[in-house]
């Protein structure tokens, strides 16, 4: 359990963690493999969440997702363009709802880049670990301007 002082510090920050789905690259589900490929490595994302047209979250998808598939399936780019990347996308990795928590959030964290923000289904966003990071480093170079520390006999 987080400290309920150094939680409120981290969370006056928290104005940063959310990066807005309007602001975050996405695929949807009926992109082809060669589009996905194309943005992935143009903008050098390690993985992107996908949606549908409502804009409701399906997954992610990054390079790995799509080589192991390729690999596994004997590949070839004309293949590539035909076939939607709803076939290969990973549902498996946990997102939050808008409401998290940020020890939940953490412990997400420490697997992956981003964890995807859901209204319900609605994608809305993603936390990255790099913000969070960010809040801690503020943490330990600032906390002792607001707080004393003091060891417990």
């Amino acid at each position: 359990m987080i400290d309920k002082n150094i939680e409120t510090f981290i969370l006056e920050r928290s104005d940063t963690f959310l990066k807005a789905a309007d602001d975050v690259a996405v695929l949807y589900e009926d992109h082809n493999i060669a589009h996905a490929k194309l943005l992935l490595s143009q903008y050098k994302y390690t993985r992107v969440p996908v949606v549908n047209k409502d804009k409701e979250y399906v997954g992610v998808l990054g390079l790995n997702e799509i080589v192991d598939f390729e690999m596994e399936h004997d590949f070839f780019y004309e293949k590539s363009q035909k076939t939607p990347i709803s076939e290969i996308v990973n549902t498996s990795v946990a997102t939050v709802q808008k409401s998290y928590q940020l020890e939940e959030v953490m412990h997400l964290l420490v697997k992956e880049p981003f964890i995807p923000v859901l209204n319900h289904k609605k994608f809305v966003g993603i936390i990255v670990r790099q913000e969070i990071l960010k809040a801690f480093n503020a943490f330990v170079h600032d906390f002792t301007k607001y707080y004393d520390i003091s060891k417990r006999n």
